[in-house]
């Protein structure tokens, strides 16, 4: 028995992307904020057993007797939901598979570490790519400050990406006024990666505007830093803060 890293049969699928026109958004109140979230489908973690949002979760299907990461959860079967966490999954490895498969996890054949080094952690970072170009190619991913800048006035932004090896006033510039604006500042690789993602010269500053895709990417990133014991930007500008 081993572990597949196939992915979903739906990624060739095409997806609806979500327009927003300049100054088109109202402000959500706390009870819609807590009604949307309400709505928002759950599934709890074969580990854990704490329940959380289904995009938050990574999903593993049993096909052909092998255990496949779904990454796109859309493999036919029923799906068993693991916490995009070390530890959750470690403890899949050591006891919740086997209850899958009722059997002795030693003969799967992998251990977590090997799993998620090449399997998890290359299928979030391809899927991460995917989203990028996805995004530039629909025009709700914003290349460059002024554009970015824009939206954020317009209070059409809904996420700052920042390259890893940005200046340290411009990680502090854009930190503070994602702060501010209550937005996620996120990044996970440096201006050349950004740019040849492209076709450009190096990008330090993007940002996603409201809307599918930037929720379907955060989740993706916020995996990816968990998985990488990466810190938090918006924790480093709290420190900031404080200093």
């Amino acid at each position: 028995m081993e572990f597949d890293g196939r992915e979903s049969l739906a990624m060739g699928t095409k997806a609806s992307w979500i327009s927003f026109e300049k100054g088109s958004f109202s402000d959500v109140t706390i009870e819609e904020k807590k009604r949307e979230d309400e709505k928002t489908p759950q599934r709890r973690c074969l580990c854990c057993r704490g329940n959380g949002k289904k995009v938050d979760l990574l999903r593993f299907v049993v096909v052909d007797g092998v255990i496949c990461f779904d990454l796109r959860k859309k493999l036919p079967g029923r799906g068993y939901y693991v916490c995009a966490q070390r530890h959750c999954i470690e403890k899949a490895f050591a006891n919740g598979f086997k209850r899958v498969l009722k059997r002795d996890p030693s003969s799967l054949g992998s251990d977590a570490e090997a799993f998620i080094a090449s399997v998890v952690l290359p299928g979030l970072r391809k899927r991460y790519t995917e989203l990028l170009q996805s995004g530039y190619a629909s025009h709700q991913l914003l290349i460059g400050s002024d554009s970015v800048e824009e939206a954020a006035k317009s209070d059409a932004l809904g996420c700052y990406i920042l390259a890893t090896d940005a200046s340290e006033s411009t990680k502090k510039k854009y930190r503070l006024n994602a702060q501010r604006k209550g937005l996620p500042c996120v990044g996970l690789f440096d201006r050349a990666f950004y740019g040849q993602l492209f076709g450009k010269s190096d990008k330090v500053v993007l940002g996603w505007l409201r809307g599918s895709l930037c929720e379907s990417f955060m989740p993706i990133e916020a995996a990816i830093r968990r998985l990488e014991g990466i810190r938090e930007d918006n924790e480093m500008a709290s420190d900031e803060g404080e200093g």
